[in-house]
């Protein structure tokens, strides 16, 4: 995909709730969707045509680990490459951030996406609201 296709910025929490509502929770209200710690995270859209399409919050859990939550694309743009350059994005966010490792709680559905970017699945699953999860994490190639 042609990078000049999109930009990616932090944006404040509450401009993610659009999307994770449209894309992960279509039946509750925004207000429902805010996280009790969003305003200790990173948040970042991905814009395509000046349209946010694609948004993620980064949450620094400290000893050099990030977590990574809502993360989620619009369903007209899935499968295009988008997510994949905010998903690589966040990876070298946290990098930068000098993290050693990155780690989410992925949707049983979505696993497969995740590790062809060589997260790898831990054996700590749940469930919450009918919907199972399994933590997923990645160990990052910095040299300290």
């Amino acid at each position: 995909m042609d990078e000049t296709q999109f930009s990616i910025e932090q944006i404040p929490p509450a401009a993610t709730l659009m999307v994770r509502q449209a894309e992960l929770y279509p039946k509750l209200l925004l207000k429902k969707l805010q996280l009790e710690e969003d305003e200790d995270g990173v948040h970042f859209g991905l814009f395509h045509q000046d349209k946010l399409i694609s948004v993620v919050s980064c949450f620094d859990k400290g000893s050099g680990i990030i977590q990574f939550r809502k993360f989620a694309t619009l369903k007209e743009f899935q499968h295009q490459g988008f997510g994949s350059a905010l998903l690589k994005y966040i990876f070298a966010y946290a990098e930068e951030q000098k993290a050693h490792k990155i780690w989410c709680n992925a949707r049983s559905t979505a696993t497969n996406f995740y590790r062809k970017f060589g997260m790898v699945e831990t054996d700590q699953k749940f469930s919450k609201d009918d919907i199972d999860y399994i933590i997923l994490e990645k160990e990052l190639n910095n040299f300290i």
